[in-house]
């Protein structure tokens, strides 16, 4: 047990994050001082297993970084390690990076920023300037005060994953819904277009659950209904993530292509075929290279497939296998994930529940991060979008949790970048979706959820909508 002692809950989030960070199998708690509001400096006081490690009275003008080293430095003590990322808690490393770029700042800068404030290892000050670098080139060029992004949300699969933990229904127990769930997208569709009107529409992005997991009629009256609400062709960017192999058929891939998608992910996760069928993933390794191949035919020419790091059971022999099988086929880019083991996730309530742990595949994943990194790029896959993980006791021992997106170049997703950066307005449909509407001028976002419910999504569309007039009435003023 950790347990922190500090000023009115100030920065609790970032130190329990640095905690878990270092020791990811232990709790830690933060509690206020009871006499805070007489002090001007901040007391600091962190207690490990009973011991205190640090006592601390860090002076007035303290910052949150100054408070972060503090804590940072004491457990590389106390552990005898030390973080690649540093002091660098929250899940976009490259944010900070990209506004330092925006406002002039150079190369070196940004590295001894990152070094010197942040503690962050020479391998990932790379890393992380690389993607900022490739992100201000794609995005400086657009209107993001003008501009914004869409989401829709298709929440069902041909079967859930051990690993999920996102709002998916599987298809076979939700089929006799999908109409009305469609009936009510339209509706919230019909609502953004219009609130929408004066705004750009940059980027198109339908993503699950597994959009191609409905019928091949429903597919294709979704992509119509999108048409029909919104100005596609004037798009930057319209990807489908397609992702499951078994929902992926000829003629689903050619509905797509006729309505305009120009992009497609098709994720295989691993090349394995005992990992697929550990995973509940109910498709075969064939079955991924034929459903690339087709869809190549057929015209497709900006192709993503999603790689996990850490699968239970695989070993670096596997990975790399995976790696060589996957750049044989030549996709246009490649999202390399970490595998985290998240409560709502079967593989953590079957496994880690029952007494297992996972931890010989965590041990691997640090190395098979960087190896990966340097696969890609000798192959022409520059890394371009990355987010990280958020640390919870228990989950995992790798306290490298990011995920990285290498594509080759002009094969980069615009959207991706815009919902990790932040730069500008996504505006969600269908049930889960999150919206996050940018105020330039005041420099923050604000959440518009739906309900993560399929039934509730379909019931209660006119809350739905409501919720979004709050904000989304506005926007076309």
């Amino acid at each position: 047990m950790i347990k922190f002692e500090i000023k009115n809950h100030e920065f609790s989030y970032d130190l329990k994050a640095l905690a878990l960070s270092f020791f990811p199998e232990k709790s830690c708690e933060v509690e206020q001082r009871p006499d805070w509001q007489q002090r001007r400096d901040y007391p600091l006081l962190c207690v490990v297993d009973g011991q205190i490690v640090l006592s601390e009275n860090l002076p007035e003008g303290y910052t949150k970084n100054l408070v972060k080293q503090c804590v940072y430095q004491m457990f590389v003590k106390l552990s005898g390690r030390i973080l690649p990322w540093g002091i660098l808690t929250g899940i976009r490393p490259a944010k900070i990076l990209l506004r330092m770029r925006m406002e002039g700042a150079s190369r070196e800068e940004i590295a001894e920023c990152l070094k010197q404030e942040y503690f962050v290892d020479d391998r990932k000050v790379s890393l992380a300037i690389d993607v900022a670098e490739k992100e201000y080139e794609l995005t400086h060029g657009f209107d993001h005060e003008k501009g914004y992004n869409l989401y829709i949300g298709i929440p069902f699969c041909p079967s859930i994953c051990q690993y999920c933990s996102f709002s998916s229904y599987d298809i076979r127990r939700y089929q006799d819904r999908v109409d009305a769930y469609l009936d009510a997208l339209e509706e919230e569709m019909k609502y953004v277009s219009e609130a929408c009107a004066g705004r750009e529409l940059h980027t198109i992005y339908v993503g699950g659950g597994t959009p191609t997991s409905i019928s091949h009629a429903q597919l294709s009256r979704l992509l119509a209904c999108i048409h029909r609400w919104f100005d596609v062709d004037r798009a930057a960017e319209f990807t489908v993530e397609a992702g499951r192999p078994d929902s992926i058929t000829e003629e689903k891939l050619r509905i797509m292509k006729e309505a305009g998608v120009t992009r497609i992910s098709i994720n295989p996760q691993t090349m394995k075929q005992e990992t697929l069928e550990l995973l509940g993933r109910r498709h075969t390794v064939r079955q991924i290279k034929d459903v690339y191949r087709k869809a190549r035919e057929i015209g497709f020419d900006n192709i993503n497939m999603d790689l996990i790091v850490g699968l239970p059971g695989e070993d670096e022999v596997d990975f790399f296998r995976t790696l060589s099988e996957i750049t044989e086929m030549e996709p246009d880019s490649v999202t390399v994930h970490t595998l985290v083991i998240k409560r709502a996730s079967r593989l953590r309530r079957e496994k880690m529940e029952q007494g297992y742990e996972i931890l010989e595949e965590d041990t691997q994943i640090p190395f098979l991060q960087n190896a990966s990194e340097e696969y890609f790029r000798e192959r022409g896959y520059l890394p371009y979008y990355m987010y990280r993980q958020k640390n919870k006791a228990g989950m995992t021992r790798n306290t490298n949790q990011e995920n990285v997106a290498y594509a080759k170049p002009g094969k980069e997703c615009l959207y991706n970048i815009f919902i990790m950066e932040e730069l500008e307005t996504i505006v969600a449909l269908g049930s889960g979706g999150s919206t996050k509407y940018v105020y330039h001028d005041e420099n923050r976002m604000e959440r518009i959820e739906n309900v993560k419910s399929v039934d509730d999504y379909i019931q209660r569309i006119d809350e739905m909508i409501m919720r979004k007039k709050k904000t989304l009435g506005g926007i076309a003023e």
